[in-house]
């Protein structure tokens, strides 16, 4: 057992915030990035002890440039 809460293990997840979620592709996507989604996984991660949810952006290029993505 740690000595205190600074020796734990944390654990997070990634929030699929995005369209896709972490996946970039042509093939239809099983994610949802809508708010109730969100809140849903956030309470199931929650109860299974997650300590951190991740959030990511992706920048997507304005001109035209479609293989353009870069997530953060």
């Amino acid at each position: 057992m740690p000595q205190n809460d600074r020796d734990a293990v944390k654990f997070a997840y990634w929030v699929p915030n995005v369209s896709g979620g972490l996946v970039i592709s042509n093939i239809e996507q099983r994610t949802n990035h809508s708010a109730e989604y969100n809140r849903k996984l956030a309470q199931i991660a929650e109860q299974a002890g997650f300590d951190y949810a991740l959030s990511q952006i992706r920048f997507t290029a304005g001109y035209g440039a479609d293989e353009q993505h870069e997530s953060v």
